[in-house]
């Protein structure tokens, strides 16, 4: 009796110590398993990544199979790289640039992915892309080197608790729809890039910007407005509603958030700013249409420090895909 109880508690041991190798992965498991997903795309094959059978893979909001869309047109990936680990979500995530062949005698295109996976006993269950190609070479300039403020470890007294990185970056988007960047806690020196253009933040000398964004004729890439200007000036009413909003990855360690955000413009023609001033519409004007927005915040000390937004446009009023 005796012998057959140790022989029980052993077996058990051992079936928990491998239930808990087979489920458990960790943030060097986490991106361990990224990396291969990013490899076996850029090899145009599946079959070099760790996927679930029933893997669900959307791509700018459509689904697709695992050969079509970048993974069909992949062909290697830069040095432009900022990775979320979220061991408690079984999530990582990715935005950089990556490479698409092109014709021969053609170099590569450069192609923005922002990517987020799900992994449920070391296998990806769920993958989900946005990839904005044709990008305006004068933004690649910004996408050589991640911003040193996305890819460090947070102290922990830098840090906030998950559901508070999760309530901050919602309320990016509230400070949006409500055209006030006092309802968002900003850091001063907070920047953001959309789809590799300087859209706000301090100067920055070897940053490339739209023309709109320099102030007083500062030096080339030498922004000086802030991540709350835009949403103060209301500008951004041509945006009429940001919804559904999904936080899917968080990293509480580099106090970093990625979700796919969806933001609606239903093809106003006119708004009136903050002074009460009444302006065309900066853009998509008389044109409805749903971007789908993958955005990463850097959250330190509680305020917004980075932004860094991926967004493509589809047909307005098509759903993420994971409704």
């Amino acid at each position: 009796m005796r012998n057959t109880l140790a022989v029980f508690l052993i077996c058990a041991g051992i079936g928990a110590r491998v239930a808990a190798g087979q489920g458990a992965c960790d943030r060097a498991c986490l991106t361990g398993i990224l990396d291969q997903y990013l490899n076996a795309m850029a090899a145009n094959d599946a079959k070099k990544a760790p996927f679930a059978a029933n893997i669900k893979y959307t791509e700018n909001a459509a689904k697709l199979p695992l050969n079509e869309g970048l993974w069909f047109t992949a062909a290697g990936s830069t040095n432009y790289k900022i990775v979320l680990a979220d061991p408690q979500g079984s999530a990582a995530a990715f935005v950089g640039v990556v490479t698409e062949h092109m014709p021969p005698g053609k170099d590569p295109r450069n192609t923005i992915l922002a990517l987020r996976i799900k992994v449920a006993n070391r296998q990806i269950t769920e993958a989900e892309a946005v990839v904005v190609r044709n990008v305006n070479a004068n933004n690649m300039a910004n996408l050589q080197t991640p911003r040193p403020a996305l890819l460090e470890t947070l102290t922990a007294a830098q840090r906030r608790p998950r559901a508070d990185l999760i309530r901050i970056s919602n309320l990016y988007f509230d400070a949006i729809e409500q055209s006030s960047g006092a309802v968002a806690p900003f850091d001063d020196n907070c920047n953001r890039l959309e789809n590799g253009m300087r859209t706000a933040g301090p100067p920055l000398p070897s940053a490339n910007q739209s023309p709109t964004q320099s102030k007083g004729g500062g030096t080339p890439g030498g922004t000086t407005q802030r991540c709350a200007d835009g949403m103060n000036s209301g500008v951004f009413q041509v945006i009429t509603a940001i919804k559904p909003r999904r936080v899917l990855v968080v990293d509480e360690e580099k106090g970093l958030t990625f979700g796919v955000y969806m933001f609606q413009h239903k093809g106003l023609t006119q708004i009136t700013m903050k002074d009460g001033t009444k302006r065309d519409a900066p853009y998509f004007v008389g044109q409805p249409v749903t971007m789908p927005m993958a955005e990463v915040f850097k959250i330190v000390n509680g305020n917004i420090r980075e932004v860094e937004a991926i967004g493509v446009q589809i047909p307005y009023g098509l759903g993420p895909g994971w409704e």
